[in-house]
């Protein structure tokens, strides 16, 4: 749950509170983010070793496919082109 810190309005000069994360809701943030960027980066080794550690700690860990990134298209022709000829004149 959030810490509530307490701070003074600059306009009003009453209290006012905000919530701050603790520092380990911050660190669970942080290993969903790199779990999260590991499954973009196609390393699902790294990540299961994220989500063991986000286990451990408690938290759910929904198993999610590693996206797989469209196949590339190839629209480059492979044939070789015949250049015009370059000479010029009568050579």
């Amino acid at each position: 749950m959030p810490e509530q810190i307490p701070v003074q309005s600059v306009r009003t000069g009453g209290t006012d509170y905000i919530e701050v994360a603790t520092p380990e809701e911050a660190h669970i943030e942080a290993l969903h983010r790199e779990r999260d960027g590991y499954l973009r980066a196609g390393k699902a080794d790294r990540a299961a070793q994220v989500a063991a550690e986000l286990r451990r700690l408690g938290t759910q860990v929904q198993d999610e496919e590693v996206p797989q990134p469209p196949p590339l298209e190839d629209a480059a022709d492979r044939r070789p082109r015949q250049r015009a000829s370059t000479r010029r004149g009568g050579r």
